[in-house]
């Protein structure tokens, strides 16, 4: 059964849309977009679709160094590698909350 957060509206991929706690996916394309985000602010975010996916992954910073640790710098040579997206917690605002981070698939 689908947590219940994964039956909103969402185009992002959230910790909870992640049917396992590993999962390996191949990167399709990455595009830098202007998002709305709390209080109405508004941040270029790059985004990173996978080969078969229906939902694009907000890339922060710790899972765009991790990408980027793999495959370089030049996203442009981000397509057709592949990474484990799995299940974490960070700490933010001084909560911990659930994400989801990107490794190497042989980690």
């Amino acid at each position: 059964m689908p947590d219940y957060r994964a039956l909103y509206d969402s185009d992002f991929l959230h910790h909870y849309d992640l049917a396992k706690d590993e999962v390996t996916v191949e990167i399709e394309s990455v595009t830098g977009e202007t998002l709305t985000g709390q209080g109405g602010r508004k941040s270029k975010r790059p985004l990173v679709k996978f080969k078969g996916a229906t939902k694009t992954l907000v890339l922060n910073k710790t899972n765009g160094k991790a990408i980027a640790t793999l495959y370089g710098n030049d996203t442009a040579a981000w397509p057709g590698n592949k990474v484990v997206l799995y299940k974490a917690t960070t700490s933010l605002g001084g909560e911990t909350v659930d994400c989801v981070r990107v490794k190497a698939v042989n980690a």
